[in-house]
C-alpha cells in the first residue's frame, strides 16, 4: 500500500513540476530574460517534442536573438501541431517578414508570399487579432501593389485596427504617417497618444524616433525615451537597447548647430 501510495505521489508531483515549466518559462520570457526561457522551453521540448507551446516560445525566442532560419522552422513546428491558434500564425508571418527581410531577392519573394499567407490565415481563425492586423499593415507598406501589397490596402488595415483597438490604432496611423513621411500628422497623432495613455512604450518609442529621424521636438522626443526605460517593454515592442541608441543620437544631435540640424532633417 505504501509503495502505492508512492507511486501515486511520485506522479502527481511529476505532472505539477510539468504544469511548472510552462509558467516559469513564460514569466521569463515576459520579462525578456530569453536565454533563460530558451533553456526552460528546450526542456519542455525534449520532455514532449509534439508539444506546440514550446516550439510556439522557442520560435519568438529566435526572432528576438534574430535567428529567423530557426524562428521560422520553430514557428512551423508550432503551427502544424496545433493549426486553429491564431497567434501561432501571427508570429510564423513575423518570422517570414523578418526573414524577407534579410533575404536575397528570390528568397524575399518566397518569405513574402508565405508571410502574407499566415498572416491571413491568423486573420481567418480570429478576425479581431490586432496584431495580425498590423503585421498585414505592415506587410502592406513595404511591399509593392503588384506582389500583392500597396498603400491603399496598408490604410485599410489601419482602419480596421482602428475599430477595434483606438490606441493600437492610433499607432498604426502614425506608422503609415511616418512611412508617408507626413510628419506633422504623424507627431499628431503620437503626441495625443502619449498624452492619453502615457504608459504605452511603443508611443513613447515611436515619438522619440520619429523626433532623431526628422530632428524636430526633440526635448519632447528625448522626454518620451527617458520614459521607456520607466516602462515594461511589451514582446512587440523593441527593448531598451533601441531606446539608448536614440537617446544617444538625440544627445549628439541636441549638441549639433542648428546648420548640422537641418542637414540631418534634409532640409
Amino acid at each position: 500500500m505504501r509503495r502505492w501510495h508512492l507511486a501515486v505521489f511520485i506522479a502527481v508531483a511529476a505532472r505539477s513540476a510539468a504544469a511548472a515549466i510552462p509558467d516559469e518559462g513564460l514569466a521569463l520570457y515576459e520579462s525578456r530574460h530569453y536565454a533563460e526561457a530558451e533553456h526552460v522551453f528546450q526542456r519542455l521540448a525534449a520532455a514532449d517534442p509534439h508539444d506546440p507551446l514550446a516550439a510556439y516560445y522557442l520560435g519568438k525566442i529566435a526572432i528576438a536573438r534574430r535567428d529567423y532560419a530557426a524562428a521560422v522552422r520553430l514557428l512551423e513546428q508550432a503551427v502544424a501541431l496545433a493549426p486553429d491558434q491564431s497567434d501561432y500564425y501571427l508570429w510564423l508571418g513575423n518570422g517570414y517578414a523578418w526573414a524577407a527581410a534579410t533575404a536575397t531577392y528570390g528568397d524575399k519573394v518566397t518569405s513574402g508570399r508565405k508571410c502574407l499567407a499566415a498572416y491571413r490565415r491568423a486573420l481567418e481563425l480570429n478576425p479581431g487579432n490586432c496584431w495580425a492586423h498590423f503585421g498585414l499593415m505592415n506587410f502592406y507598406r513595404h511591399v509593392p501593389a503588384f506582389l500583392g501589397g500597396g498603400l491603399g490596402n496598408a490604410h485599410g488595415e489601419a482602419e480596421e485596427i482602428c475599430r477595434r483597438d483606438v490606441s493600437l490604432g492610433a499607432l498604426a496611423l502614425a506608422v503609415l504617417a511616418t512611412h508617408e513621411k507626413n510628419y506633422p500628422r504623424a507627431f499628431a497623432l503620437l503626441g495625443k497618444l502619449v498624452r492619453l495613455d502615457p504608459a504605452s512604450f511603443a508611443a513613447n518609442l515611436a515619438f522619440g524616433r520619429l523626433a532623431l529621424t526628422t530632428g524636430q521636438h526633440l526635448a519632447e522626443g528625448e522626454a518620451c525615451l527617458h520614459r521607456c526605460l520607466m516602462l515594461r517593454p511589451t514582446e512587440n515592442d523593441e527593448g531598451p537597447e533601441e531606446v539608448l541608441r536614440c537617446l544617444g543620437r538625440i544627445a549628439e544631435l541636441r549638441h549639433q548647430s542648428p546648420l548640422a540640424q537641418q542637414r540631418h532633417d534634409g532640409s
